[in-house]
């Protein structure tokens, strides 16, 4: 079982991973915004990171940014309705591991994070 912080300002795209995630078995916890779950990060262990893009206050551009100068290895998997190239390799290239457009699908989660972890 893995512990699994999902980053989202929408309640119902934290629901449904949510749900999706404990239905895989796992531990969830959620924050609003990037600035919410930065500080999770900071102070919680965590294995792996679910983060959406577009947020109030951090967004998940920020988060990663912020992962990178603080020099915490994390994996991360951005879910994003924004699934521009630009904004892809621009996650891949602040650290994240993976890129899921929005809306993702139970399977597609349970199969990145399944490959994510045993890596």
């Amino acid at each position: 079982m893995a512990r699994i912080l999902i980053i989202d300002d929408s309640l119902l795209a934290r629901r449904t991973h949510s749900m999706y995630v404990r239905e895989l078995g796992h531990e969830v916890v959620t924050a609003n915004n990037g600035l919410e779950g930065l500080a999770l990060v900071e102070k919680e262990d965590f294995d792996l990171v679910l983060v959406d893009l577009m947020m109030p206050e951090m967004d998940g551009i920020g988060f990663l940014q912020s992962l990178k100068i603080k020099g915490i290895k994390l994996p991360v998997i951005v879910v994003s309705a924004d699934i521009q190239e630009t904004k892809r390799a621009t996650c891949l290239e602040l650290g994240a591991r993976s890129f899921l457009g929005k809306p993702a699908t139970m399977k597609k989660v349970g199969t990145l994070i399944d490959e994510i972890l045993a890596a």
